[in-house]
């Protein structure tokens, strides 16, 4: 699933889940705005902060998904 889609499912406007995210780090709303158009990578603790307050398991984010066959690694 698209990052957008999560926060959607999950009920969140993007001013909501961002206001849920400071109360745990700092996170501006357009910072947030670049992770989920694709701009910005988010840090592991703010990727997982994100996936938890969503409800969602990292992995299903397709934005985060790592490409290609890692067999060979």
């Amino acid at each position: 699933m698209k990052l957008k889609e999560v926060r959607e499912a999950s009920g969140h406007t993007q001013e909501s889940l961002v206001n849920q995210i400071q109360t745990y780090m700092e996170c501006s709303l357009r910072h947030y705005q670049n992770i989920e158009y694709g701009k910005k990578i988010p840090t592991m603790p703010l990727g997982l902060l994100i996936c938890k307050l969503c409800k969602v398991d990292p992995n299903e984010i397709d934005e985060w998904k790592i490409n290609g066959d890692m067999s060979n690694s």
